[in-house]
């Protein structure tokens, strides 16, 4: 088994792939699927209007996705203490050049703890990532 990969729900697509290719993300495919197929997949009624969005970053992929028939309802800020997916830790070899990245498409820095070594930032919808220096992940490649 592997990890194909995950999947972030969004409202505006275009949007949220410019922030991630700011990233460092490519487009590697797009898709829309036809209702019938995610009916059977998601447990959702017609209409869906499921569209995708699947962007790498060397062997991780993230899919953005967005159901216009279903728009996402506003909710509270996600935050650490939620169970569930908290965040996404992105691995980078310059913090500073990615905060301004971040910070260029869109996104916002949420917490710059001091030694430089990593920061909070929020995507465009609000989805919490760490972004780690190279040297300091957790887990080496």
């Amino acid at each position: 088994m592997s990890v194909s990969h995950i999947g972030l729900r969004v409202r505006d697509l275009d949007t949220s792939k410019l922030f991630y290719e700011a990233l460092g993300f490519t487009e590697v495919n797009r898709l829309t699927v036809p209702d019938k197929i995610a009916e059977g997949l998601l447990g959702l009624a017609s209409p869906i209007g499921f569209e995708a969005i699947y962007l790498r970053k060397d062997a991780f992929v993230l899919q953005l996705l967005t159901f216009s028939g279903h728009p996402a309802p506003e909710e509270a800020e996600r935050g650490m203490v939620n169970g569930g997916l908290t965040h996404l830790s992105l691995a980078v070899d310059d913090v500073e050049a990615a905060k301004a990245a971040v910070r260029s498409s869109g996104g916002t820095v949420t917490a710059e703890p001091p030694g430089g070594y990593a920061c909070m930032v929020r995507d465009p919808e609000g989805q919490l990532i760490e972004l780690i220096h190279s040297s300091v992940r957790p887990v080496q490649n």
